[in-house]
């Protein structure tokens, strides 16, 4: 009864010993100057309300779109690997929420048979030992607590990050859809001036032949027949190319994106009107500043436990088990064979302080470097 309570005590002692300090800085978001209207708040086509939605290419109302959007979004890899990312963070964040808990946990246990070749006494006999042993080094330093704050903003990072790379994807999709429609457009109405630019070249030709037009008119009407038909190849590479970018985007084949568009398709029409906020409100939805942030305040718990280890550190540990010597296994389990051992311990690198300091120089230089990088 009294081991149990003197290791209750201990137990509580400890408790108490993991809330004491985090040493290293705490993260303070960096001041913007940022103006509070647009420049060009006086337009009509700005709108400073909040948008509606932030499915923003539904506002063209363009059912092909939606279509190209939603292949993206489920056959895209770049955000397939962005969305890993996430998991991995994710997977990240519960390794270091578990360091905060005892670090070393183990059972284990051994049956050993000796045989003593007929030595005088007993010539043999088995060894049993089963036990769990317990290592837990107190975060009296809050180096766990910034490994946790550390890994929770990685986290919100490559969530960040995920939502970056989908802005762009859509961005891009968007892009490459309204280049095909527009080129489409364009390399109608080239056809139809090529039709036409012909015709006229014809009539201008044998009305020259019968001598009622000049040579300069029949070359004038020539080489806008000729102009004309040279924007058609430059069009048609420019259509494969947009093409080819989509499928790129949707993770398909070329050939595959001809199934998906159909060629007599218009040309979205913007609305008249978009809502975009105010420039504080913009910046707070771009997921890049977002993630900036955070990756700073990742990179500057981590000044946090590099600091940690300037300092002692304390562990307790403790074993329980069974342990005998017998010829036989009936008094395995008797309480006289009840072993525990226990007490705490520290270490301190103190000579270790060039090594460690320069540490601290190292994740405090980095955190600055985050900071001109993203400036």
């Amino acid at each position: 009864m009294m081991t149990i309570r003197k290791l209750g005590i201990v137990f509580s002692a400890a408790l108490a010993a993991t809330g004491c300090t985090n040493v290293g800085p705490d993260f303070q978001k960096p001041d913007a100057d940022i103006n509070p209207q647009w420049d060009q708040y006086e337009s009509q086509l700005v709108q400073a309300t909040t948008p509606e939605s932030p499915e923003w290419w539904q506002a063209f109302n363009d059912p092909v779109l939606d279509e190209l959007i939603d292949k993206a979004y489920a056959q895209n890899l770049t955000l397939e690997a962005a969305g890993l990312r996430v998991l991995e963070a994710r997977a990240q964040l519960g390794i270091a929420v578990g360091s905060v808990y005892p670090q070393q946990q183990a059972a284990g246990g051994s049956a050993i048979y000796t045989d003593r070749g007929g030595n005088a006494g007993d010539s043999s006999n088995w060894q049993y030992d089963l036990g769990v042993g317990v290592g837990w080094e107190l975060d009296f330093w809050g180096k766990f607590r910034r490994g946790i704050e550390s890994a929770d903003a990685a986290f919100l990072a490559s969530v960040a990050n995920y939502d970056a790379a989908l802005v762009l994807l859509v961005s891009q999709v968007v892009d490459s859809y309204i280049v095909i429609r527009a080129t489409e457009q364009q390399l109608r109405i080239s056809e139809e001036n090529v039709d036409l630019q012909r015709r006229s070249f014809d009539i201008t030709d044998n009305l020259y032949r019968n001598g009622e037009q000049s040579e300069l008119d029949r070359q004038q009407a020539l080489t806008l027949l000729l102009s004309t038909e040279a924007t058609i190849p430059s069009l048609r590479i420019e259509l494969d190319r947009a093409r080819n970018a989509l499928s790129t985007l949707l993770g398909q084949p070329p050939g595959q994106i001809a199934q998906l568009i159909r060629a007599d398709g218009d040309i979205p029409e913007a609305p008249a009107e978009v809502g975009i906020g105010i420039p504080t409100d913009l910046l707070r939805r771009r997921p890049d500043v977002r993630q900036a942030e955070l990756q700073a305040a990742a990179q500057s718990a981590r000044i946090g436990v590099a600091a940690a280890d300037l300092y002692p550190s304390f562990v307790l540990t403790g074993s329980l088990g069974l342990a005998s010597a017998s010829d036989t296994t009936g008094n395995f389990l008797d309480s006289d064979n009840l072993v525990f051992t226990g007490g705490p311990s520290f270490n301190w690198p103190f000579l270790n302080y060039g090594r460690l300091r320069n540490n601290v120089r190292v994740q405090d230089a980095r955190l600055f470097e985050v900071f001109a990088f993203r400036a």
